[in-house]
């Protein structure tokens, strides 16, 4: 027995994928965080609004109206659809409580889906800032859903934040530990360690790539049975492709070298 909401759902690789539904607790205290980062650029820029245009009559006045009107909407809107496009679906406030947005599909969400869901708080904060709608809906849905959500066809879940820590903390100098890859592979070329600077991955085509990348970026929400299975076919079909290699690794490890060794090549 779980009491935690939980989403399952189908991908194309045909496994499916388990997801911890964030929330309605810490979906509000993220937002918190992120609004007083806004409510703090906000200021910011009255200050500097103010300061240039004091003094300056009707006109300058109707010219700071429009810019702080401009800068309100931008910062309302555009602070969360920014984050979510480059931040794979974390603001800063969703990066503190270990939460993400994603499509309901599991793929990472894009820019029209971030636009809709962000445009739905207008309606989902009413009365603002309390979230009395939007609250009302992530109770009542079955996939904790605000407004803004249904229209975007995206969730938040919650990440598997002492998994992926542990992962990453792993020394890559050795065979059974290369468990840091694709979270390094991810933020451009790094240098090879010794063990993988023999390897050629030039036979590994773009579609083949994006494959690795997508299951390893979703494998915490794989269950262990799908997880091996779809590493061990992932595997199984890159192996013959990879030179340098001598001996068969633990297929989870494999990917992630041959992603590191990708990465780092270009």
């Amino acid at each position: 027995m779980t009491l935690e909401d939980r989403h399952v759902t189908p991908t194309p690789e045909g496994v499916s994928l388990d997801m911890v539904l964030a929330g309605l607790g810490s979906r509000f205290a993220a937002f918190m965080l992120d609004f007083l980062i806004q409510v703090a650029f906000f200021l910011v820029v009255l200050a500097i609004a103010t300061a240039a245009l004091s003094g300056g009559g009707n006109t300058s006045a109707l010219v700071a109206a429009g810019i702080l009107s401009l800068t309100a909407l931008l910062d309302f809107i555009g602070y969360f659809v920014v984050c979510e496009m480059f931040w794979s679906g974390r603001s800063v406030g969703k990066l503190a409580g270990g939460t993400r947005v994603v499509r309901v599909g599991g793929t990472p969400v894009g820019f029209w889906s971030s636009l809709l869901r962000n445009v739905g708080r207008f309606i989902d904060m009413i009365p603002a800032p309390f979230y009395i709608v939007g609250s009302v809906l992530i109770l009542s849905t079955s996939k904790n859903q605000r407004l803004g959500d249904l229209l975007g066809n995206t969730i938040v879940v919650r990440e598997r934040q002492a998994a992926v820590a542990l992962q990453r903390g792993m020394p890559f100098d050795n065979a059974a530990e290369w468990m840091t890859t694709a979270g390094v592979s991810y933020y451009g070329a790094v240098a090879l360690p010794p063990e993988l600077a023999h390897w050629d991955v030039s036979a590994v085509n773009d579609q083949e790539l994006a494959l690795v990348r997508t299951f390893l970026a979703n494998r915490w929400g794989y269950t262990a049975e799908a997880r091996g299975k779809l590493a061990l076919q992932l595997a199984d079909r890159l192996w013959p492709l990879v030179a340098g290699p001598v001996v068969p690794l633990q297929p989870e490890h494999f990917l992630e070298a041959v992603l590191l060794v990708k990465s780092a090549r270009g």
